[in-house]
């Protein structure tokens, strides 16, 4: 249930063999991607990381409007980030950007409906999660909506439990670095934009009569 680990522990590697699969320079390629939006990606971390602490002090906050309030910035977070990047963006990497933000507005969609995000008590158990101490997740019961959405897939031998909107926001941004960064002219590669050109045969200063 932890989305960080998926990063850590799943996405990245899956990245960076997959940029040095697609292009010369491999991973130095992601040093040329430019990125925007980062308000809206800093801003959705640190709700985000609000949240998982889940401290007294913001209880008042993070239970405002039923719990829907930090979804509901997420989701807002995620659509901001993907018009920053979309703007000149490729066909590929704007189709990218929309599967991730279908994955963050499915997310956010199920925890708001559901006073947090719904989960599988047999899968949380089954790859060691404490199943009564997950801030901002609920247990799936009788009463649950949206049930798809939810915390459904355990990862073996990693305590994560993840769903498919979290599917689809992961390989969504990953596709948008791998796309972004195979796009991307690399210093001294072989379009040659970067090097400088021969200098040219001196010439004779050329005389310039006004004619009046």
């Amino acid at each position: 249930m932890e989305s960080a680990l998926v990063v850590v522990l799943l996405v990245v590697p899956v990245l960076a063999a997959l940029v040095l699969v697609l292009r010369r320079g491999g991973l130095a390629s992601l040093a040329h991607v430019r990125v925007r939006g980062a308000p809206w990606a800093l801003t959705g971390a640190a709700v985000q990381a609000l949240r998982s602490a889940d401290p007294a002090w913001a209880s008042g906050l993070l239970d405002a409007a039923g719990g829907a309030l930090v979804p509901l910035a997420l989701a807002v977070c995620a659509v901001g980030f993907a018009f920053a990047n979309a703007r000149g963006a490729g066909r590929g990497v704007r189709i990218a950007l929309v599967v991730a933000t279908v994955g963050a507005l499915s997310n956010a969609l199920a925890t708001a409906l559901n006073g947090g995000m719904p989960f599988s008590v047999p899968a949380a158990r089954s790859v060691g999660l404490d199943v009564t101490g997950a801030p901002g997740h609920v247990p799936i019961d009788g009463s649950t909506v949206l049930v798809p959405l939810a915390d459904l897939v355990p990862v073996p031998g990693v305590a994560m439990v993840f769903s498919v909107g979290d599917v689809l926001l992961w390989v969504g941004l990953a596709a948008v670095l791998v796309l972004a960064a195979a796009a991307t002219r690399l210093p001294g590669g072989p379009a040659g934009a970067h090097h400088p050109p021969a200098a040219a045969p001196a010439t004779a200063p050329t005389v310039t009569r006004s004619i009046l």
